[in-house]
């Protein structure tokens, strides 16, 4: 029996508005109201949550979210706060462990970390240990910083902009994260900066050129190259 941990911190920030984002503008979730407000609904958790139903040989334990609209840079304070129930929720649940599924977005910012998914992670991999797999999901607007690539073992991004495609995204981590603990996969994450700015036509997924690296991704997967 996969004994596979669940948890949510996501939001969408823009260091050029001014209104900075505060604790009160996150809606809370704790153990099983993380699961009743996604449970049917096209969101990645959603997504995860229809595929590890289906065997039975997974407990899921729903943990802790936090989600807040897009706005200004997080208050230090309030990401503080938010980052201390993050721990407190994985502590108290880390005994017996197999694995941990992070839904987050990629592009949250602090006043003063600028970093605090990174941050995030680097707490869960100081409380799992090595030999626990981390699986994160992140919008593909999301900036994958080194810090979040050396705290988890594989992830999953949006392939669509516009975004249709929230809950196959957690389908995909899910069936994943399966992958890596019935066959024992140790993934290698690399990442490539590009140092381009793209116009927002070209990153719709349909018909721009961020759509043909997509594609591309979607390739390697298929053909076993990538997972």
């Amino acid at each position: 029996m996969y004994k596979i941990l669940v948890a949510e911190c996501k939001q969408e920030i823009s260091t050029f508005n001014p209104v900075e984002t505060q604790y009160e503008d996150f809606s809370i979730n704790r153990g099983e109201e993380l699961f009743s407000a996604h449970r049917g609904i096209e969101s990645e958790i959603g997504g995860a949550i229809e595929v590890f139903s289906e065997r039975d040989d997974v407990e899921l334990l729903p943990l802790w979210g936090a989600r807040a609209n897009s706005s200004g840079s997080l208050a230090q304070a309030g990401f503080d706060r938010l980052a201390t129930e993050f721990e407190q929720s994985l502590i108290a649940a880390k005994a017996g462990a197999d694995a941990f599924y992070f839904s987050m977005h990629g592009a949250m910012g602090c006043t003063e970390e600028l970093d605090p998914e990174g941050f995030l992670l680097q707490v869960a991999r100081r409380i799992f240990g090595p030999q626990i797999p981390i699986m994160i999901s992140l919008d593909l607007h999301g900036i994958l910083t080194q810090r979040m690539l050396d705290n988890c073992d594989a992830l999953t991004i949006y392939h669509t902009y516009p975004h249709v495609d929230l809950a196959s995204t957690g389908e995909r981590a899910a069936r994943l994260l399966l992958r890596i603990l019935d066959e024992d996969l140790k993934p290698t994450i690399a990442r490539v900066v590009v140092p381009v700015l793209v116009r927002g036509d070209e990153l719709k997924t349909e018909t721009g050129v961020y759509g043909e690296s997509i594609r591309r991704a979607q390739q390697l997967e298929q053909s076993g190259s990538a997972l």
